[in-house]
């Protein structure tokens, strides 16, 4: 039999898990004989009724008399789509053919007062443990999340539930506590066979919530300091200006909801402040670490301190500038520094290095950004972030603050200039047009990792071996599942909407999230700005969700668009996957027009040309007539693609790294060398005006807001390659006229017939090298309406 393990549910709610079946073992079981508090105290106790509903939506099954019951998941009901059946998916149901059978369907029923989705399975047939999982009919996988009791990795990498015969909510005893516990309390179990039991407290402490506002809080005459810190045995505050020379500290109170608070009779904004705190096993103050403050709204580095704020300092930025609706989006990834380090205009050293200087270079009629025509810009993260000297060049992708901008990119970090910093610039995209998502790292912390010193069991996942996992393969994994983890995250969205007046956000490595968070937080954050746009990037070292993110209303970083388009101008693809990544995934991927985020390169890896090149080493940086004019086919492609375009900066003058792949730390390699916008001036124009395109009244074929009849879109493939042409509007949803876009990636000449397309009424937009001031005539090679385009080449014709 195995051990019992103990939980405590709330703060008098205690739950027995025994490893067999109480009904056929009720008699040989140890009971409970005696209850410690804090090693000493005797804490009284009498069994009350178990609620099976609860284990199932922790196990996703429990028994029910004769039957187990397998009940969906809660957590994904909220997002599945209403049109879809959802069927139990294991060995006895033939894993993806499971939906083929009636009796694995999951009903609507009534469990112990709650409405559940679940199928009842004899538990006569279920004598041994196997693992599950639900499957929609559409073909969605629905698994646990990793910090489920039950959970199993497959030989395959896949993350499974676990049904044991012996664990099914029969072999669970519950007990009402007196007195109430407190969340820095232990208590000790002692059974009647002597065995001994450390009762957890998680269940509990991950459940607490409290919505009372946190971090350091300036009123009329008072500044209040809170923070969450649920297992902390003493807390305080240590407080100086910045002529101090000495700390002043302040020791705060508990309350029931995990949240320490105490209040000065002063007002400090501009005051620097530090959290210590002592747990149980910690004897004095001299080693406790200083905490930066997860809710400070600036700080004087990433390790602290934080910098107490009046709310006037943080205030809504507004302005009147309109977010692009995204099937209008036009989108360049950048860095601020990469942006700035050869800048070709008169700014310091230290502008280069800071948003004020981002802002000054937007206001040149000459920035490459103004000037390329693209209306929203992703920048990569810009929260306080490790750093070891403001010189120093990072991603920025090893968070220590989400809340703070950056105090690297500050004119004056001592005096908090960030926030006002961070507020022009913004405003300053506004003004040129240009809408600001930011690249945002919720999935773990960085090394300076303040959330660690305050609960690293509340705030990251462990192993089972009590180390912590590591999917985001940075160190740790943020526990997105915990009440108030959740909240950090949403109060710092919300604050960098309000505060800051962003337009967006694209999170990193969002599997790691969880789609049921993923869900939540789309919602909170459209009831702050309706039009805000959600980006996702939907994998992570444990798997990928970018097929189910199709259920919720995210645009999705699209790798397999990446991998496929980079080897098709390679000669290397099919047409028929053209076909797929042209119509945007919308007859499988997505569900709407914009929620594939098409890219070819971003900052990731190596630069465009340096995966494309024929030069060796994969070093693009004197690219071959070939890698040019594949560059340009694969932009026209891009913008030619239903869905949202993403370039990264310098992609349209084929910046190259040298071949390098990782360059997070690499401000050398990574800073855009302007000089090569005159080397390749023409490729750099073409794509200007392919975004001119895109962006025009014959353009809006491309920007659809539904999902369009099947007949929208007309698709002439080569018989003989991959070459191949597609007609937009061909059913004339917008009127008459139409876009064809038709591209030969082979080093020979191809053949398309256009049938019923006469092409001798079609007009000319664009070749592979050039857009031309009018529409042309075709002049290009036709036999009995066959189009004979040349090797490497692409045209855009309008039909009217």
């Amino acid at each position: 039999m195995l051990k019992p393990r103990a939980y405590l549910i709330d703060n008098c709610t205690l739950q027995i898990e025994y490893g067999v079946d109480l009904d056929k073992a009720i008699d040989v079981v140890p009971r409970v004989g005696k209850i410690l508090q804090n090693e000493q105290n005797i804490v009284g106790f009498r069994e009350t009724t178990f609620n099976c509903a609860n284990f199932a939506h922790k196990y996703c099954y429990f028994s029910q008399k004769d039957d187990i019951l397998f009940v969906f998941p809660e957590k994904c009901t909220s997002y599945l789509p209403t049109n879809q059946n959802i069927f139990l998916a294991c060995e006895m149901s033939n894993w993806g053919n499971a939906n083929k059978a009636s009796k694995w369907q999951l009903h609507r029923m009534d469990v112990y007062g709650e409405k559940l989705f679940g199928v009842k399975i004899n538990r006569f047939l279920l004598n041994s443990p196997f693992p599950f999982q639900f499957i929609s009919s559409a073909g969605d996988w629905y698994g646990p999340d990793d910090n489920m009791p039950n959970t199993q990795i497959s030989e395959i990498g896949s993350l499974n539930f676990t049904f044991d015969p012996r664990i099914t909510g029969n072999n669970v005893l519950q007990y009402h506590l007196t007195p109430n516990m407190a969340t820095g309390d232990s208590l000790i179990v002692q059974l009647s066979n002597d065995c001994v039991l450390d009762v957890d407290f998680s269940p509990w402490i991950s459940s607490l919530n409290d919505d009372i506002p946190l971090g350091a809080i300036v009123s009329k005459n008072t500044t209040s300091f809170r923070i969450f810190a649920p297992r902390a045995a003493s807390v305080r505050v240590a407080i100086f200006s910045k002529e101090a020379t000495q700390l002043e500290y302040y020791f705060l109170q508990q309350s029931n909801t995990g949240i320490w608070y105490g209040e000065i009779h002063k007002r400090l904004e501009g005051y620097y402040y530090y959290y210590q705190i002592l747990s149980k096993e910690d004897e004095d103050w001299e080693n406790s670490p200083m905490i930066l403050d997860p809710y400070a709204k600036a700080a004087l580095s990433s390790r602290g301190p934080g910098i107490v704020m009046a709310h006037g300092f943080t205030e809504t930025s507004e302005d009147d500038f309109i977010t692009p609706d995204p099937k209008d989006l036009v989108i360049l990834e950048a860095h601020l520094r990469d942006l700035l380090a050869n800048a070709p205009m008169d700014l310091s050293t230290e502008e280069r290095l800071n948003f004020s200087g981002l802002t000054k270079y937007l206001t040149d009629q000459r920035c490459y950004l103004r000037e390329l025509g693209i209306n929203c810009v992703e920048l990569q993260p810009i929260q306080e972030f490790d750093y070891s000297s403001k010189e120093e060049y990072h991603w920025g992708y090893m968070p220590a603050n989400w809340f703070c901008p950056s105090s690297a990119y500050a004119d004056d970090a001592r005096n908090a200039t960030q926030v006002q910093n961070l507020k022009k610039m913004v405003r300053s995209f506004h003004k040129a047009g240009i809408a600001v998502i930011l690249d945002v790292v919720y999935n773990h912390f960085g090394d300076s990792n303040h959330l660690q010193n305050i609960d690293g069991e509340y705030y990251f996942r462990h192993s089972k071996d009590g180390t912590f996992s590591n999917f985001s393969g940075c160190g740790n994994d943020f526990r997105t599942e915990n009440t108030m983890a959740r909240r950090l995250v949403i109060d710092s969205l919300e604050h960098l909407i309000r505060t800051y007046n962003v337009d967006g956000f694209r999170f990193d490595l969002a599997e790691l999230l969880g789609m049921d968070f993923l869900n939540i937080l789309q919602k909170k954050l459209k009831c702050v700005k309706k039009s805000v746009i959600l980006i996702a990037e939907p994998w992570s070292f444990r798997g990928n969700i970018g097929i189910s993110m199709r259920h919720l209303p995210y645009s999705v970083w699209n790798d397999e668009y990446r991998e496929f388009v980079k080897n098709y101008v390679c000669g290397n693809g099919n047409s028929n996957g053209l076909r797929y990544f042209l119509c945007g995934g919308l007859d499988f991927r997505s569900t709407f027009p914009g929620q594939s985020v098409n890219y070819v390169a971003s900052h990731d890896d190596r630069g465009w040309v340096d995966n494309i090149t024929e030069n060796p080493h994969h070093n693009g940086s004197a690219p071959t007539d070939n890698d040019l004019r594949r560059t340009r086919l694969a932009l026209a492609i891009l913008i030619m693609s239903v869905g949202i375009p993403m370039v990264t900066a310098g992609q349209d003058f084929l910046f190259s790294k040298y071949g390098a792949s990782n360059t997070y730390n690499r401000g050398d390699l990574n800073a855009i060398d302007y000089k090569l916008l005159d080397v390749h001036h023409s490729t750099h124009d073409y794509f200007k005006n392919l975004i001119k395109l895109r962006l025009s009244k014959r353009g809006a074929i491309l920007r659809l807001s539904q999902v369009p009849n099947k007949t929208y879109f007309r698709f002439l493939p080569s018989t003989a390659n991959s070459a191949c042409a597609l007609a937009y509007n061909a059913n004339n949803t917008f009127g008459n006229g139409q876009l064809i876009f038709a591209i030969n990636p082979h080093l020979s000449e191809a053949t398309i017939d256009f049938k019923e397309v006469n092409l001798q009424q079609c007009t000319t937009l664009a070749d592979e090298e050039q857009f031309f001031h009018r529409d042309q005539m075709i002049f290009d090679k036709i036999v009995d309406n066959k189009l004979i385009l040349p090797p490497l080449s692409c045209r855009i014709y309008w039909a009217k």
